[in-house]
């Protein structure tokens, strides 16, 4: 119980979509007035994508291979959809009709295999499968665990220094 207390509050559906307003509207900015900062700016929104799924899985093995299979994923039913097309035309009219029902369904049965990812593991080669993710479990905590939160938290510092001065600007 002591647990949920020390949680932090969720942010509201409302205080989510106005973030990503907000940071819809800094890339056009930024796509407007200094096109060459865009892919560090996107990396920053991805970057802070990432850390929330980082926290909200525990931060550990389980959320790396969650992103990693969902990234997976989607980058392959995206590109899959890209040699099936026809033409350029055909692929975004394909898209905007397809949107709602296809990508909705399929992003969420990619959700579900991501949550799912140790089975998977371990049905390869059942005894193996389980010592080689118990092993993995280990190593990432002893090797790559601390390199991963410094790498997300640094993102933190930089978004805390950058939302003081915008909030001074504002106020």
């Amino acid at each position: 119980m002591a647990d949920r207390k020390s949680r932090p509050r969720k942010p509201s559906l409302r205080e989510r979509m106005a973030e990503r307003g907000r940071d819809a509207r800094h890339l056009g900015n930024t796509l407007r007035n200094e096109p060459k900062a865009l892919p560090h700016e996107v990396g920053g929104i991805v970057r802070r994508s990432l850390k929330r799924v980082w926290d909200a899985r525990g931060g550990g093995l389980y959320a790396v291979g969650f992103v990693v299979v969902f990234v997976y994923l989607e980058t392959t039913m995206f590109f899959g959809d890209i040699a099936e097309a026809e033409s350029v035309t055909g692929f975004i009219t394909g898209q905007i009709g397809e949107l709602l029902f296809k990508y909705l369904g399929e992003s969420i049965r990619n959700t579900i295999t991501a949550f799912l990812w140790p089975v998977h593991v371990i049905q390869i080669n059942p005894p193996w499968g389980f010592a080689a993710l118990a092993g993995a479990f280990v190593l990432f905590d002893r090797f790559l665990k601390g390199k991963i939160e410094s790498w997300l938290i640094s993102d933190d510092r930089a978004r805390d220094s950058l939302g003081n001065t915008d909030q001074e600007k504002s106020g």
